[in-house]
């Protein structure tokens, strides 16, 4: 699917007219980690959605994206899997033509959390209580408590919020992303245990335009209008 995204693209630039309104279908990958976890791994994970688009002016526009997100991290022997459906608010700026940069508030809801051990050539996979949850102890034949899969009783709370900070690239209707998102409180707490989220994202998207005007330039008629003028 990225493979026909990036053929999809053309030579080309767009210049946002005010009034559009687009939608861009994207996927592509986290890395992500978790501030509070120690020495831990980041995990590489998917992510895929749509954002939505609306040009105030030629400078200015508001989004609103709905996004699976892939999250957690990996420290050998376990992997801590925490999944979510992000709901990016965002405002844009556009100094030059293509070029989008933004800032705004991500409100994520949780839709997975799972740990998961190995053992050599076998796995343990808990599931992560939400926060008030009542634990039900129980102790594998290794001896682990699914609550205690980190030593702790860990919880994973139902609802975060993030500040996503990120820039976009737009040629001919592709949009090259790239985003990182910074935990604004924990995501999984325990006794002596506060974890927040933080997620480096690549993404690659399409933009559609639903309604609205936009001036497609082409490269090699500004070039030629360039070698005219000298």
């Amino acid at each position: 699917m990225l493979a026909g995204m990036m053929l999809a693209c053309i030579t080309g630039f767009a210049q946002m007219q005010p009034g559009l309104f687009s939608i861009t279908p994207k996927m592509g990958f986290n890395v992500a980690t978790m501030s509070g976890s120690g020495n831990s791994n980041s995990r590489m994970a998917f992510v895929a959605g749509v954002d939505f688009e609306y040009q105030i002016n030629r400078q200015f526009a508001f989004g609103l994206g709905s996004i699976y997100s892939q999250q957690g991290i990996e420290d050998d022997p376990w992997t801590l899997k925490t999944d979510y459906i992000t709901l990016p608010f965002t405002a844009f700026y556009y100094p030059v033509r293509g070029l989008g940069i933004y800032v705004g508030v991500e409100p994520a809801i949780l839709v997975r959390k799972k740990a998961e051990v190995f053992y050599g050539q076998h796995s343990e996979v808990a599931e992560l209580p939400n926060v008030g949850d009542v634990t039900k102890r129980y102790i594998n034949e290794y001896g682990m408590t699914y609550e205690g899969i980190f030593e702790h009783s860990l919880r994973a709370k139902r609802g975060i919020v993030s500040l996503p900070i990120g820039v976009n690239y737009e040629f001919d209707h592709c949009v090259f992303g790239l985003k990182y998102s910074i935990g604004l409180g924990n995501a999984i707490v325990g006794p002596g245990v506060s974890c927040t989220h933080n997620v480096f994202q690549i993404s690659l998207g399409y933009r559609f335009n639903v309604f609205g005007d936009i001036k497609k330039v082409e490269y090699k008629r500004e070039k030629k209008d360039e070698n005219n003028q000298k």
